[in-house]
């Protein structure tokens, strides 16, 4: 497995992880999963690396399936086709620590809760590797409400890897988001949580964004708009759909905005193959 590009920890822009490899309401690819078959989960990968995805996200959770070996054969042949590392994703704790140690160093891991069975037998794993880990602020209680708690859920996770021997440098946070059309406040308590990782906790953080918008129109634009805010709050990752409209050149101008992007040469670059392309 070939990996293009610098570590994780190395890079200067937001991270772009391509979510679109998931089963959840995609009923044709769970179909092919079901089967065996990679045939969707390639071409995705494909186009979200051409899109430009950094990193690719392979999530193959359905029921019925031996999920460590296909997610292992899932991630391999994307990483293959890409050149890209990939993001491996699952809410079995079992899963991910099967395939762990069967992937490269630099490998990204999706995800830890702050209970102590999701923690550990992907921590010990990942330790073994050099892997890195997202934690979600989150555990059995759910998700605190308010930037704090989940502030202390993320702490609890920190401190678990470092008995692992994993620095925060090996750490992203997910601190998660609930539609704003049921609670109005969500956004601004992810952003909150979002510029206190660095300072508090020393490790990065990771958003997905999609959830923020459930319930409303024109998700797109709520999508953009909520990405720009958590660029300038200092996140490190954004975990979207490349293809969307216009959310690469979001996430482009918004690096631009922030100073991660020095004199726009990205922002640049993108913009004169789009020209070329005819999409500008």
């Amino acid at each position: 497995m070939r990996h293009r590009g610098a570590a994780l920890n190395d890079v200067k822009h937001t991270l772009v992880i391509g979510e679109r490899i998931n089963p959840t309401g995609r009923k044709k690819l769970a179909g092919e999963l079901m089967e065996g078959r990679l045939d969707i989960v390639l071409a995705d990968a494909r186009r979200q690396a051409d899109a430009g995805a950094d990193i690719i996200d392979v999530n193959v959770g359905i029921p019925g399936i031996d999920e460590g070996e296909l997610l292992l054969r899932a991630a391999t042949e994307v990483s293959e086709a890409t050149g890209l590392p990939v993001c491996i994703d699952s809410s079995d704790p079992l899963s991910l620590a099967a395939v762990i140690p069967k992937l490269p160093a630099g490998t990204l891991v999706n995800s830890v809760t702050g209970d102590k069975e999701s923690m550990d037998p992907v921590l010990e794993a990942a330790a073994q590797t050099g892997a890195f880990v997202i934690g979600m602020a989150k555990d059995h209680a759910g998700i605190p409400s308010d930037a704090n708690g989940r502030l202390e859920v993320a702490k609890r996770i920190l401190e678990r890897a470092g008995g692992y021997g994993i620095p925060p440098e090996r750490l992203m946070f997910d601190f998660l988001t609930i539609p704003v059309a049921t609670d109005p406040g969500s956004a601004l308590v992810t952003l909150e949580c979002i510029e206190m990782a660095s300072a508090e906790l020393g490790a990065g953080s990771v958003l997905g964004v999609s959830n923020i918008s459930f319930g409303m129109p024109s998700r797109n634009t709520i999508h953009a708009s909520f990405l720009g805010m958590a660029i300038l709050s200092g996140l490190s990752a954004a975990i979207v759909n490349p293809l969307e409209e216009g959310i690469m050149q979001s996430i482009l101008a918004a690096d631009v905005l922030a100073g991660k992007d020095a004199r726009g040469v990205r922002f640049l670059r993108d913009y004169r193959a789009r020209l070329k392309r005819g999409a500008a």
